[in-house]
């Protein structure tokens, strides 16, 4: 940034050089009383000149300052520091540079934001791969050194193993796929209503295996545009956990209402619910309740990301009298 100050400060002297130059020459061969008058107006003119040279300087100065701030913060940035954020000087002022400060901490925050959630990605996955892979190991052994007679059981616990694997593998790819945009097609108007009442039909057939029930109780019409499959995604997910939790002999109640300029989606189930500190988190990857058993926790997370693709938002309450209430509101098209 010094080079700048320089490079304005250069010019300016530079131009005022020329202009010297220029009087000099107008007035060579004048008359002494004209060359007289000459030399007391060059006097005021540098006078003049020297004292805009000092304003030059300090606006030069006041202008600049603020760009090596900026400049030192994304150096910061760059090398890897990413908690740094401008000087709060900058953020106090009341012009452009503010709004441009506040745009870069706002920046800083969403980098650190992101990549802070991708270590922690890493280590989760780390972790929920690390016990599958042990227990396969620990089968592989039995089935090499063990007798005979119990090869069949370890073949059988090496087989859900590998099918855990598989289920955590796919619905890691499923969440990078939302998070990178790959694969999404082109962005189309459907039917929510038959959507969900279509994911309702299937859920209803998988949940009668566990005696249990899938219903619409409400079903208003409603039309949204986006991707139809990471919808169904997201409402397929929320409604298995539901199916999953709810008490043995009860309905997962699903209910389609247009309120305003959205479509607000509902699936209620009759399980123990989740505690009130964790409504939020459970929609994170890998968050679980402690006791809920099977399931990676990715389930929650991939709605969460798709319904954040198509600028709604997802939420979870508490039901009365026991129970969970997740709600997905879409934006709907008129």
């Amino acid at each position: 940034m010094r080079k700048l100050v320089f490079t304005v400060f250069l010019w300016f002297w530079l131009s005022l050089i020329t202009m010297v130059i220029i009087i000099v020459v107008v007035t060579h061969g004048a008359g002494p009383r004209r060359g007289w008058q000459t030399v007391i107006h060059l006097h005021d003119f540098f006078v003049y000149t020297i004292g805009g040279a000092v304003f030059c300087y300090y606006i030069s100065r006041y202008l600049t300052r603020p760009l090596v701030k900026l400049g030192a913060a994304a150096e910061g940035i760059a090398e890897g520091r990413l908690e740094t954020r401008v000087d709060e000087s900058l953020t106090r002022r009341r012009d452009e540079v503010a709004e441009l400060a506040q745009n870069f901490d706002r920046m800083a925050e969403r980098i650190e934001a992101l990549v802070a959630g991708q270590r922690r990605l890493l280590g989760d996955v780390s972790h929920e791969l690390r016990s599958p892979l042990a227990r396969l190991m620990v089968a592989l052994s039995l089935v090499k050194r063990g007798p005979a007679e119990e090869a069949g059981e370890a073949l059988e616990r090496i087989g859900v193993e590998a099918r855990r694997l598989d289920a955590l593998i796919g619905e890691l790819l499923t969440l990078t796929r939302i998070d990178s945009g790959v694969d999404r097609g082109a962005r189309a108007r459907f039917d929510l209503t038959n959507l969900v009442q279509e994911i309702a039909s299937d859920g209803d057939f998988e949940a009668r295996a566990r005696n249990r029930k899938v219903t619409v109780e409400v079903a208003d019409a409603c039309v949204t545009e986006g991707f139809e499959e990471l919808v169904r995604s997201a409402v397929e997910n929320v409604v298995r956990n539901a199916i999953r939790y709810t008490a043995e002999g009860t309905a997962v109640g699903i209910s389609v209402e247009r309120v305003g300029l959205s479509a607000r989606i509902s699936v209620r189930d009759h399980g123990p619910g989740v505690p009130d500190h964790m409504l939020s988190e459970i929609f994170q990857p890998f968050r679980r309740v402690e006791g809920s058993g099977e399931g990676a926790g990715l389930g929650l997370a991939i709605a969460e990301r798709a319904v954040a693709v198509h600028r709604g938002s997802i939420r979870a309450v508490n039901a009365p009298g026991g129970g969970l209430i997740v709600e997905i509101e879409l934006p709907v098209v008129a």
